[in-house]
């Protein structure tokens, strides 16, 4: 008969069992998140707080694991299977048997689902979906195959390690083969085979996976293991126990404290590296915390008197200009051509990077690439929440906005990359013409006294044309040039229905890219390689009510059309440090002629998993500077006499080579300077 004193004299043992693992996960969080912080960040409360949020995190991850792989081996009781699987004298064939046997298991496992992985690639193009449905059932039935023959593996090994044994034994030698040797020559050919197989194969395929936090993970599971270990010869458990339990605590309250009270701290965290930032990922809804921001934070100013215009923005992705008839191209894109005649056409326009997750954040921000913050995920930049696009703003300053998609990895509500804010009704098609038709639809239902509307679409076609092979014959380059015929298609149906609107709801349409597309120039297929126009110079076609109908030969950037857009709208641009770039409005209106030995852009590849070199790139009038980090010779082009950048004059033109360096040092400067209210 159980008192009431019973019950806890019952839960005793129970707590002292599981009080190594709630001391360990605590003491190797607590270590971890204080290490990762103090590596990533500069001030004392911004290490407590990404701590805080590592502990919040991991520790109960890292306790539950604790705590089941504690059950499990106690389950499995492996010292008792070892024994039975030992001999009398010592000696372990059986044993031995079988840890071979498990490791050729294990390997063919790998094998098979190496093997499926390939197969199902090449028999479904890599459809994912198809991939995900067929590779769990030939992974299964690999793996009962070789269940099924593991135990006769087993029996054969044994029987050979057997033999070796009682020849030993014949000769008066002690067995070789016991359990601790076994144990140990195990852990080194796994930790040596792990080793080879990350350098020789893993390692150069984790380059394009996200491994931040790693380090953070290591360091907690060696804190799990070591207090584990040495648990019942460590002196004064109870107050180490009590001073986890504080240190815990505490960083949890500087990360609940941050939350509530400073959640801009929060928003510059977040962008950062290491496990603190993406424990602030997955705990806070950063999005949540930037909608708190008030509109007239969001709002510029307008100029008094300014027209407000309706704007529709298009970007193509991949759009190479001089494949187009308008920019002298061999491709008739007939309705690219008839914009193009009746608006501003900019000869040379750069955009920010040479790669999409770079480069359409910097076009709708207006904020050069290095100075842009956010975290890679996917194909996509997540942009740090302090970052406002243009959308945001126009729609702060009573602006309808509409944003029609091609790409759920880049648009999306449920998994926002920053790119998305700012847009009342989203669209995420994949076809350009379903999208135009959804612009149509929504364009021919607008009342004549509705707001002032910004539009932005963006087509995917285009980068599709290759399908990935690099091959670069002149029959699959031609696959460029069809993809554009198709494209212009849709581009007439855009056009086709601007034209159905009334002559006072006609809107200014600008169209670009986020990138070029390189065609074998410079030895590259695709993009995303390098800074010369063959990869980063993109059409820029302006047109609509008002628009000059000229050629413009001035060097622009695409940091230009954030503050061309708010001008055109009838705000006030936005200035360094807010936004980086200059207002194009006088020369798409007209008012003042090109200079062609003006002008400029500024361009940057930024390292992450699929870039490692960092790049820059500045044009000013005719003159083009490209910097590579790391490299003692920087190249000098004159874009002017060499468009396709063939002839580095950086030996002949050593004064221009120290002018261009000087404004390099000088924008980098300015790359240094945060763009963010606070």
């Amino acid at each position: 008969m159980s008192s009431p004193a019973g019950g806890p004299r019952r839960t005793r043992p129970l707590a002292a069992w599981l009080a190594p693992s709630i001391v360990a996960a605590l003491v190797a969080t607590v270590a971890a998140g204080l290490i990762d912080g103090l590596a990533h960040v500069d001030q004392p409360a911004d290490v407590a707080v990404t701590a805080g949020f590592a502990v919040v995190l991991a520790a109960p991850v890292a306790a539950v694991v604790a705590v089941v792989t504690r059950a499990a081996l106690a389950a499995w009781r492996p010292r008792a299977r070892v024994a039975a699987l030992t001999d009398a004298d010592g000696a372990a064939p059986r044993l031995a048997g079988w840890v071979v046997a498990m490791a050729a298991a294990l390997a063919l496992v790998v094998l098979s689902t190496n093997q499926a992985v390939r197969l199902l690639a090449r028999a479904t193009a890599w459809r994912p979906r198809t991939v995900s449905v067929v590779l769990p059932g030939l992974v299964l039935v690999a793996a009962l195959g070789i269940l099924f023959i593991t135990p006769a593996l087993a029996h054969l090994g044994a029987r050979g390690f057997a033999r070796l044994e009682r020849r030993r034994r014949r000769r008066g030698l002690t067995p070789r083969l016991t359990p601790r040797r076994i144990v140990g020559a195990t852990a080194a050919a796994g930790c040596a085979l792990v080793g080879l197989a990350w350098w020789l194969a893993v390692r150069p395929l984790t380059r394009q996976l996200d491994l931040d936090g790693l380090g953070f993970v290591a360091a907690t599971v060696v804190g799990l293991v070591v207090i584990h270990l040495t648990w019942r010869w460590l002196p004064r458990r109870r107050a180490l126990a009590a001073a986890a339990v504080a240190a815990a605590t505490l960083l949890a309250g500087a990360a609940g404290w941050a939350r509530r009270y400073d959640p801009t701290r929060l928003l510059g965290l977040w962008g950062g590296d290491g496990f603190g930032a993406l424990a602030i990922d997955a705990l806070v809804d950063v999005r949540a915390v930037r909608s708190t921001v008030p509109a007239a934070a969001l709002r510029v100013p307008r100029r008094p008197g300014a027209p407000q215009r309706d704007i529709i923005l298009l970007t193509i992705d991949t759009f190479r200009p001089d494949r187009l008839a308008a920019y002298g191209g061999p491709v008739a894109t007939p309705a690219l051509t008839e914009l193009a005649a009746h608006g501003a056409v900019f000869d040379l326009a750069l955009a920010p990077s040479n790669v999409t997750r770079r480069s359409l954040p910097s076009l709708v921000t207006g904020v050069a690439t290095p100075r842009l913050r956010g975290r890679v995920t996917g194909w996509a930049l997540r942009m740090d929440p302090r970052h406002v696009t243009v959308a945001e703003r126009l729609r702060a300053g009573g602006y309808d906005t509409i944003g029609l998609f091609c790409c759920e990895g880049f648009w999306s509500r449920s998994r926002p990359t920053g790119l998305e804010a700012g847009f009342s009704d989203l669209v995420i098609e994949h076809d350009a013409d379903k999208l135009v038709a959804a612009l149509a639809a929504r364009l021919a239902a607008r009342p004549p006294d509705a707001a002032p509307l910004y539009a932005w679409l963006h087509f995917i076609e285009l980068h599709e044309w290759a399908g990935g092979d690099p091959d670069m014959s002149p029959d699959k380059r031609r696959r460029y040039d069809e993809a554009l015929t198709r494209i212009d298609g849709s581009v007439a149906a855009l056009a086709a229905a601007v034209a159905a609107l009334p002559p006072a709801r006609q809107p200014i349409v600008i169209i670009t890219g986020d990138h070029s597309e390189a065609l074998g120039d410079h030895g590259q297929p695709f993009h995303a390689t390098d800074l010369y126009n063959s990869q980063l110079r993109v059409p820029l076609i302006i047109t609509g009510p008002g628009v000059a109908a000229r050629r413009v030969a001035e060097p622009v950037s695409l940091l230009d059309v954030v503050p061309t857009t708010l001008a055109l709208a009838g705000f006030e641009p936005l200035r360094h440090p807010l936004a980086d770039g200059r207002s194009l409005e006088d020369l798409v209106l007209g008012t003042r002629a090109p200079d062609p030995d003006g002008g400029g852009a500024y361009a940057a590849m930024v390292t992450d998993r699929f870039v490692r070199t960092t790049r820059r790139a500045l044009v000013r009038g005719r003159w083009k500077l490209i910097h590579t980090d790391g490299s003692a010779a920087d190249e000098l082009y004159d874009l002017r006499a060499d468009p396709r950048e063939l002839t580095n004059r950086a030996v002949v033109e050593p004064a221009r080579l120290r002018a261009m360096q000087a404004e390099l040092a000088t924008q980098r400067v300015l790359d240094r300077m945060s763009p963010f209210w606070r």
